[in-house]
């Protein structure tokens, strides 16, 4: 099994919670437009720290396949543009197998 965790801060300008409620409702909406996605959670950040990112996604797939498929579809690819790379300053991601 893959574990593929990203963690995002949003962009300083950006009202914070109304865009990380549109992160967390469009990428949890990526369940049920692919297939390879085992399980999909985004968090939204309740602490305040400098070093805290602002939100995280933590979802499980099969292979590393699975992984490659989900990051190559249209609807993941679709999802990343229009509500997270525009708005956000910095990414953090980790994959590994469990």
């Amino acid at each position: 099994m893959i574990r593929h965790i990203v963690m995002w801060r949003i962009a300083p300008n950006e009202d914070k919670q109304a865009r990380a409620a549109a992160i967390k409702e469009n990428l949890e909406a990526l369940k049920e437009k692919i297939d390879v996605i085992e399980d999909i959670e985004v968090g939204i950040n309740f602490e305040g720290s400098d070093a805290a990112s602002d939100v995280v996604l933590v979802s499980t797939f099969k292979t590393r396949e699975a992984l490659n498929e989900y990051q190559n579809h249209p609807a993941h690819k679709a999802a990343g543009a229009a509500y997270v790379r525009p708005y956000v300053s910095e990414r953090r991601v980790c994959d590994y197998e469990f």
